[in-house]
């Protein structure tokens, strides 16, 4: 038999994701299924439907106001918080891909 914690977290899934969205973003969980809606259920950035993934979208906020700009999936919103929202820096990113396309061939 599981522990109760477990048992009682399994119970509790939708209680647990209000609190944290609560604590973290200051949104409810009806704030989070209206902007799901609102995006169908899809990554702002690659457009793949929430179905897709075996997390739930994350909410992508700006850290300096705290305003929540949507839901991406975890992989878009980790990049984006790897370049610090730095829009600079994934402008120099856009150019590095688009100016090495073929990439660098060595030779040994």
């Amino acid at each position: 038999m599981p522990p109760l914690s477990k048992v009682w977290r399994e119970a509790n899934k939708e209680r647990i994701k209000g609190y944290k969205l609560k604590h973290s973003f200051g949104i409810d969980l009806a704030q989070y299924n209206e902007l799901f809606a609102k995006q169908e259920g899809k990554c702002a950035i690659c457009l793949r439907h929430q179905s897709e993934f075996s997390r739930a979208l994350a909410v992508d906020h700006d850290h300096l106001t705290g305003e929540i700009r949507g839901l991406l999936c975890s992989a878009h919103n980790t990049a984006l918080g790897q370049f610090q929202d730095d829009i600079e820096l994934l402008e120099k990113a856009i150019s590095y891909l688009k100016n090495n396309k073929t990439g660098i061939r060595i030779v040994k």
